[in-house]
């Protein structure tokens, strides 16, 4: 599970609810408004993994918005991860707005995350790329083309199926064969578009009442072998308070939303269901 789609909770809270529900890990937040903040990563890193191992969980990611090019950030989190049994760390997105040619920012990623790489491998970690609309990496297709120059080994990526709705939409399977080993982690939530007054916009919608068919999206994972983390980032009819990764509005326009025991114990029946049609053997954060 993802702590961004737990805002109302401490970090106490949040491993509590995540154990007593079923989960097997949890994905931290690294930010200044909740779950971590970042100059506390590296010094809380100890007591946040035996709050974890209290609760029978394990660290799944750090998720984090430092920029490709801050080392000094990237080096935290490596130390962070290390410290936590955590494998992986996702970076801050390098947007593309078309104020810089693609190219040249392509480039320019490439040899920043060449250095990240070089920073935290020593660490026994990965950063992982998001498939993410707004960014240089909105599809399978683009991740693959910035992680293909480094060891798989040493980088992975993060394939989230929603995000592809919004922008970067790939045959599924064909997206996944097409990472390879370089797939690493993926996040489950559910996008619709709706039309407003003249104009469409896209809304999170619940898992199975949006775009992303996620029985297809889990019979593709099993064809490719995929036995990671599938976590959940479902801001459905959650209260958010802050923005997301590319600073997009998370805001949810509601008048009741979903209780936290409710959509913790839904969400994780729903796919647990369709992995045991799929015969996936993927673990939920």
């Amino acid at each position: 599970m993802q702590t961004a789609v737990l805002p109302e909770l401490t970090r106490e809270q949040v491993v509590e609810k995540l154990s007593a529900h079923g989960y097997d890990g949890v994905e931290w937040r690294v930010h200044e408004d909740y779950h971590i903040p970042p100059k506390e990563l590296v010094s809380r890193a100890r007591e946040i993994k035996r709050l974890v191992d209290d609760h029978g969980l394990e660290v799944s990611c750090l998720t984090g918005y430092a920029p490709v090019t801050d080392i000094a950030q990237q080096r935290w989190f490596a130390e962070a991860c290390a410290v936590m049994n955590c494998p992986r760390y996702r970076p801050g997105a390098v947007l593309y707005d078309g104020t810089r040619h693609y190219r040249d920012l392509y480039q320019a990623t490439v040899d920043a995350l060449g250095t990240v790489i070089e920073t935290v491998s020593t660490f026994g970690v990965k950063p992982i790329i998001e498939t993410h609309f707004g960014t240089i990496a909105p599809s399978a297709s683009l991740a693959l083309r910035l992680v293909q120059h480094f060891d798989p080994g040493k980088i992975g990526v993060n394939y989230d199926p929603a995000n592809l709705v919004i922008e970067g939409r790939e045959c599924w399977q064909m997206g996944l064969e097409l990472l390879g080993p370089y797939l690493d982690y993926v996040h489950a939530k559910n996008i619709a578009w709706v039309r407003e007054n003249g104009k469409w916009r896209w809304v999170f919608a619940s898992m199975e009442g949006g775009q992303v068919d996620w029985a297809e999206v889990m019979h593709a994972l099993d064809q490719v072998g995929y036995s990671g983390y599938i976590s959940f980032e479902n801001f459905y009819l959650v209260p958010m308070r802050s923005k997301g990764y590319v600073g997009e509005d998370l805001t949810q326009h509601a008048e009741v939303f979903r209780d936290i025991d409710q959509r913790l114990d839904e969400d994780l029946r729903y796919l647990m269901d369709l992995s045991r049609t799929a015969r996936l053997s993927a673990r939920l954060p």
